[in-house]
């Protein structure tokens, strides 16, 4: 009975992880190469009540997502002065497949929980490298 409650906590945190990634599709800017690597990053600020949830759901975040296709790494940042803000950065191997992942977790329902647990929307954009010129 452990073992089936662990596992569906795993299943959880992966689609709620995937939800708030996959958000970001919405509203952030277009790349200009949808087959280009693209970093997401999204902003949270987790509401009191929803703080220990919120941050064991990130910290679950890289294992919950490493088997969707195009997901290359995440990393997760908590603010040291502010411990209710929290950055998440992660790397896909295409806008696209990205923004197949969010449609799944948008459809599952999932992103209205996690949103239930942050004090605002969170601010996401997908971001490319930039060349440095010498």
């Amino acid at each position: 009975m452990i073992q089936k409650k662990a596992e569906n906590l795993l299943k959880y945190i992966m689609a709620v992880f995937s939800i708030a990634a996959l958000a970001a599709c919405a509203n952030a800017p277009t790349a200009s190469n949808a087959e280009a690597p693209v970093t997401l990053i999204i902003n949270f600020e987790a509401s009191d009540d929803g703080l220990t949830e919120f941050s064991e759901i990130m910290a679950g975040v890289s294992e919950a997502m490493a088997s969707e296709p195009g997901f290359v790494s995440a990393i997760v940042y908590r603010n040291v002065e502010r411990p209710n803000t929290f950055v998440l950065q992660e790397v896909w191997t295409t806008k696209e497949l990205h923004g197949e992942h969010y449609d799944r977790i948008v459809a599952s329902g999932d992103w209205d929980h996690i949103k239930s647990l942050l004090q605002t929307e969170p601010i996401m954009g997908y971001y490319a490298v930039e060349p440095v010129i010498p």
